[in-house]
């Protein structure tokens, strides 16, 4: 009997009992936090698609400068703004503008598409010297959304819209 009580003395573990409460601990810890850690994603996922929309708007401003800046005749906002407006497909940026193109590169997200809409483009001429190319509004379609969600950049400012 003493050599019993002394095996059993000399083991060393954890109790089923020990470790059911251990893993309900983890359990219960796991439940409050995973839902909190997706809801980190989503908003970092956010605010990457945010950092998009707000690269194509500098790079549709910049070419929109340009573009009035060289142009030897009157810019069309409408044609500019078509012009300025695109798509990618993950490997491959679609726009017409070569300017605005080589500054995106293939930076932006498989599945994004953006329309951009130019405003006060100024002529040809003797009106040439205060001609501008100012970027009106970007509106930002995030790749892979159900429903469609936008972000919409117009005036500096950006919000999102389902």
């Amino acid at each position: 009997m003493e050599l019993i009580n002394k095996i059993r003395k000399s083991r060393k573990g954890f109790t089923l009992v020990e470790i059911i409460v251990v893993l309900v601990i983890l359990a219960i810890l796991a439940a409050f936090t995973i839902p909190t850690m997706l809801g980190f994603v989503n908003d970092a996922k956010d605010k990457a698609y945010l950092a998009e929309a707000r690269e194509i708007y500098v790079a549709a401003q910049a070419s929109a400068t340009e573009e009035v800046a060289s142009s030897k005749a009157a810019v069309v906002a409408a044609t500019l703004g078509t012009a300025l407006s695109g798509s990618s497909n993950g490997t491959t940026t679609t726009v017409t503008n070569v300017g605005m193109k080589k500054m995106l590169g293939n930076d932006i997200s498989n599945g994004a598409s953006w329309v951009t809409t130019a405003t006060a483009v100024g002529g040809a001429g003797a009106d040439k010297d205060n001609a501008t190319g100012k970027i009106g509004k970007i509106v930002y379609t995030i790749p892979n959304t159900t429903p469609a969600r936008t972000i919409t950049i117009e005036n500096g400012e950006a919000t999102f819209s389902n």
